[in-house]
């Protein structure tokens, strides 16, 4: 059994690596092998229990260059949309939805990656990103793609973009929390059990995000954005072929 938890601990430490270097990233990461080790739920819970107890240390830094309105507003449409999204998920085919999702996901990867440019919009358009993004999120569970690739075509300085992706995925991993918890005190999500593993867990994240943000302090800015298409692809290819 201990050798489960030195697993998971190396899976967390990945993942806030990743999410120390590009503000995103760690459900991608943790979310396949949490599931193996504990279980579908148990890593539901884990993913945000972990991310959102480590948010103090993940906003060191970011708080400051981050367009924080635009985050709040993303995440605010996020989590307006999120039940119907879970709506979605619960009336229709899942396969379906992840391989629609999937194959979205990548063509707006190819869009990004051959130049595209969209710097108008504003907040409205800030909200329809979000607002997609827990739609899709509710449905699938890829709730950062729209919002990542909204901020990436606004191409923005690296530093930017890293620090507002960082804040709206937080806004979204504190309500899904949030959420989970309700659902736990009443009809139960993963037991309690998942909650104090997930806590335990915590430290290992935050020194993960420290990591990362070193090395994204020693990468050149155009690698960020790679190292996030990248990310995106990979969460796109998942759900299409997952």
């Amino acid at each position: 059994m201990a050798d489960i938890y030195w697993l998971a601990a190396f899976v967390v430490l990945a993942a806030g690596t990743v999410r120390g270097f590009s503000g995103f990233g760690a459900g991608l990461m943790m979310m396949g092998p949490l599931s193996l080790l504990f279980g579908l739920p148990a890593a539901v819970v884990s993913v945000a229990v972990i991310d959102g107890g480590a948010t103090p240390t993940m906003l060191r830094g970011v708080w400051r260059l981050a367009d924080k309105r635009r985050a709040f507003i993303a995440a605010a449409a996020a989590a307006l949309t999120l039940p119907a999204g879970t709506y979605i998920l619960q009336t229709c085919d899942p396969a379906l939805l992840r391989q629609a999702a999937g194959a979205g996901v990548l063509a707006f990867v190819v869009l990004i990656s051959v130049g595209l440019k969209w710097r108008g919009g504003g907040e409205p358009a800030t909200a329809g990103a979000g607002a997609v993004g827990g739609l899709i999120g509710g449905a699938t569970s890829l709730i950062g793609p729209p919002v990542i690739l909204y901020l990436l075509a606004r191409q923005e300085p690296a530093d930017k973009t890293r620090a507002t992706l960082a804040i709206y995925i937080s806004a979204v991993v504190a309500t899904q929390a949030a959420i989970l918890a309700v659902a736990e005190a009443g009809s139960g999500v993963a037991g309690w059990d998942a909650w104090l593993t997930a806590a335990c867990l915590i430290p290992v994240y935050m020194a993960g995000i420290m990591i990362g943000r070193k090395l994204f302090g020693l990468a050149p800015p155009a690698f960020y954005r790679k190292v996030a298409l990248t990310l995106v692809t990979a969460a796109g290819l998942l759900a299409l072929f997952g």
